[in-house]
């Protein structure tokens, strides 16, 4: 199966940390692939509070593997999947 992303803060364009978390947190829901490349400092720090703050709203972190199984959704070779939403 081939993983893409439903959320996609753009972070490689301005590296400005604030505006990724603002961006991840606003436009999150249950079951969506969030997009950042670690290979920007900004994206990291990013990352480590958007994590901070969607665990203060609840939201817990799993594989595309545990989600795909809690949806009931079976991974197929050659399918393209973008989020996992209940």
């Amino acid at each position: 199966p081939l993983i893409l992303w439903s959320v996609d803060p753009e972070d490689w364009d301005d590296k400005n940390t604030d505006r990724i978390v603002e961006h991840i947190v606003a436009q999150v829901r249950d079951g969506d692939v969030i997009l950042l490349h670690d290979i920007y400092p900004t994206s990291v720090e990013a990352a480590l509070r958007v994590v901070d703050e969607l665990h203060r709203q609840g939201y817990l972190f799993v594989t595309v593997e545990e989600l795909a199984h809690q949806r009931h959704a079976e991974l197929k070779p050659g399918e393209t999947y973008r989020c996992f939403y209940p």
